[in-house]
This record gives C-alpha cells, structure tokens and sequence, in this order.
C-alpha cells in the first residue's frame, strides 16, 4: 500500500480518525507488510515519532481493530504480553522460544485431522497451532 490514508482507513472501519490511531493504523498497515506485535512494541513506536500515547490506549485501540476485523489475537505464545497480529486469515505459527519471535506458517502447509467432538454441543470454530522452536 504505497499511498496509505490512514484517516480513510479507519473511517472505512467506522473508527474515529484520532491522533493515536492514526498512528497505530500507519505504523501496523501502511507497508502493507504482515507482523505480530505487542501493545508495549508499539507504543514504543508510536513514541519514536513523537507521539507518547497511553499504552491502555495502544490496548483499546488495537482491541477496536480486532473488533472491526483487521488484527487478529493469537493465543498461547507463552508470554505475558498479547500478540496482535496483522494477517487475519486463517493460519499458524512457528514460536522461536528463545526471543518470542512468531513466524507464520503458509496456508495450506499444515492440516489437522480427526478433531475431537467439541464439549457440551458447542461447535468448534476453528483452531490455531502454534510450533515451538528451541
């Protein structure tokens, strides 16, 4: 995405065009480029550029991304930190145990079969895999 508008971005996802998520939306989508992120990361970033923001503000945005469907949270990373992550399709991931380095796994390159009955008529919505590296 080389011509990037932020404000058009969010505005298409019915978010309000404040400073801080201007930011967060050119820092995370603006490239074009996928990533797994933490809150603490970007707020890092955010504050490289001169815009100090909140890191509960960081959380509420990056939530109302999740919520407007552009970020997806991937669970079971084994941090204490949420990991946020720009590719929302369907997919899984490699976790360098050692730096907490999420890589993503292309689609289609892993398959699971024989799901187990999902518990007390619940149907199973999908499953994320996580590959632990040393």
């Amino acid at each position: 995405m080389t011509d990037f508008n932020a404000a058009s971005f969010l505005d298409t996802l019915g978010l309000r065009a404040t400073r801080p998520r201007l930011a967060i939306a050119h820092i995370l989508f603006a490239d074009g480029q996928n990533r797994h992120v933490t809150a603490e990361w970007l707020a890092e970033k955010v504050g490289q550029q001169g815009e100090p923001v909140a890191l509960a503000t960081i959380y509420n945005t990056l939530h109302s991304l999740v919520d407007a469907g552009v970020l997806r949270i991937v669970r079971g990373t084994g941090n204490d930190n949420i990991v946020f992550d720009t590719y929302t399709r369907p997919h899984h991931h490699f976790l360098d145990e050692r730096t907490g380095e999420l890589t993503d796994i292309p689609d289609g390159h892993l398959t699971l079969g024989n799901l187990p009955t999902a518990p007390d008529g619940r149907t199973i919505a999908g499953y994320d895999i996580i590959i632990r590296l040393s």
